[in-house]
């Protein structure tokens, strides 16, 4: 429960499991679909080496890769540059209204693995500039161990992959045609604005105006919490105190940084859970001087409400929805807990601390070190719930879903057997991910298909990516195959051409190797 600022990006997709970090993954745009690379031709070749851009040339080469959404919508074009001397990488996003974006120049704007800076999980923007040659500059800052208590369960984590976003300046008194991050990581220009993300560094004090320059080291948050989408720990410890806007004319106000208006942040802060309970607006004059609010006009605003039992709001005015606990569990799921929940269901390797600190955040753990037969008890019953949950949902009159799944690696030939053998009835010991969607990807689609009484469900507003239109399945799916069509079949192509997703499909059908026609048995 919370907000964000969030900036452009892209990212590795997490929709189908941890990135790999190699070819195999796909990439999300800024609007959150899926990236496909453009056609190669010979007049357009993909990908290119290139040793400059425009007249600026680069100490070493890059490998330049062309992409594009897979379904059209906003007519950007993206490339992705990785470079061939040091490998690192980063984004250029050419906007249709002519503004160049660069996302990720350098490490400060990418979200990677501390344990492997290869490992690149998102490229935040970090400058983009228009064809009048203005420009904007974001930066960020990383997480560390400031006013972190580091006994206990903060023991021993690396919690440096995190990014906040720290400053947003724009206004270059001197126009420029280039970006700056081509010749500097750190851009030394006039700015004339400049948007502050406070995290405590300067205080919060309504009656103190706060400096420019940050006197304290940042706040850490009571209810810090970690994220494993990416495969290694994302920890946050920090939250938005205020949003401070200053304007840098020092001939014309006297003095080089101005504050003029502030978002003051305020927080009901506990450790279990921080809820945002208020948001106000100050305006200054050019002497630090705070403005009155204008009470002529209309009457002083209420105090800010509490979140707990005195809000100062009238309740009838607010609706009160109740989530049960099973449909958090399976939101949480939908979320994050999907990877270890399966693993752990199939008996698979399973990061076990990360298990044991969502169990403890849950509340179905009361300490840090439970014992096996605790963990197991506790593990149970956040599995029941998730299914309870998915089982509340409404049952829908879909008749036939799909799957993809990559079957073709020698640590899967017995899965591959086990698969390809007409008539045999696959028992999924974990949660079975699906979608109505004629979305397949991999070397093998699954056409599934399902008989009135089935216990599937779709997602809907419960699931974290929307977009997918997943249907969930509750461990212990019974699936009998009824027919392989292997590529090269004669009746290959035409099934392949059922099951294309529209007539400017971009889905690369170069990699599907069989279509598995599968039922659910509903006992």
């Amino acid at each position: 429960m919370g907000w964000s600022c969030a900036t452009m990006s892209i990212a590795r997709s997490t929709s189908h499991g941890v990135p790999q970090y190699n070819d195999s993954d796909e990439f999300l745009g800024p609007d959150g679909e899926v990236l496909v690379q453009t056609l190669s031709t010979g007049d357009a070749p993909n990908p290119v080496t290139c040793f400059a851009y425009g007249d600026v040339s680069f100490p070493q080469s890059y490998t330049v890769t062309r992409y594009q959404p897979r379904t059209e919508s906003s007519f950007y074009r993206l490339e992705y540059w990785v470079g061939n001397s040091n490998g690192d990488d980063f984004w250029l996003l050419h906007d249709s209204n002519g503004i160049l974006h660069l996302l990720g120049k350098t490490a400060a704007a990418r979200l990677s693995d501390p344990q492997a800076a290869s490992h690149t999980a998102q490229w935040l923007v970090e400058e983009s500039v228009t064809p009048a040659g203005e420009h904007i500059y974001y930066s960020y800052l990383a997480e560390n161990g400031d006013n972190v208590d580091l006994n206990g369960n903060e023991a021993g984590r690396d919690r440096s992959a995190m990014r906040y976003l720290s400053k947003v300046q724009y206004g270059n008194a001197t126009p420029a045609a280039d970006l700056y991050l081509w010749t500097s990581a750190t851009p030394a220009v006039q700015w004339l604005f400049t948007l502050v993300f406070d995290y405590g560094e300067r205080g919060v004090d309504p009656q103190v105006p706060p400096a420019f320059t940050a006197q304290n080291s940042w706040l850490a948050r009571q209810d810090p919490f970690s994220l494993y989408n990416y495969g290694f720990e994302i920890r946050l410890h920090r939250l938005c105190r205020q949003v401070l806007m200053f304007h840098h004319f020092p001939d014309e106000l006297g003095e080089a940084d101005t504050l003029v208006s502030r978002l003051l942040l305020e927080y009901d802060e506990n450790p279990i859970l921080t809820q945002l309970c208020a948001a106000r607006t100050l305006a200054y004059e050019g002497d630090g001087y705070r403005r009155a609010p204008v009470n002529n006009i209309m009457p002083p605003p209420p105090p800010p409400p509490m979140m707990g039992g005195n809000s100062s709001r009238p309740k009838s005015k607010w609706a009160i929805v109740e989530e049960s606990k099973q449909i958090q569990a399976l939101r949480y799921y939908s979320a994050q807990g999907y990877s270890v929940i399966n693993k752990y269901l199939r008996g698979d390797d399973y990061p076990e601390t990360q298990a044991k600190e969502t169990l403890l955040s849950r509340d179905y753990l009361s300490t840090n070190e439970p014992s096996d037969e605790e963990f197991k008890n506790a593990m149970s019953v956040y599995i029941n719930d998730i299914a309870e949950g998915l089982s509340s949902l409404p049952e829908t009159d879909h008749r036939v879903v799909y799957r993809g799944l990559k079957l073709d690696k020698p640590a899967l030939s017995d899965v591959l057997k086990e698969y390809t053998t007409i008539g045999n009835i696959i028992i999924d010991k974990a949660f079975m991910s699906t979608s109505p969607d004629k979305a397949w990807i991999n070397d093998t689609i699954l056409n599934i298909y399902l008989e009135k009484g089935h216990k599937g469900r779709i997602l809907g507003d419960v699931a974290h990516f929307k977009g997918e239109a997943e249907m969930l399945f509750p461990p212990n799916t019974k699936l009998k195959i009824e027919s392989i069509v292997n590529c090269g079949s004669q009746d290959f192509a035409s099934q392949l051409s059922k099951l294309r997703l529209s007539d400017d499909a971009t889905a690369d059908t170069n990699r599907i190797k069989r279509i598995i026609n599968m039922r659910v048995l509903n006992s």
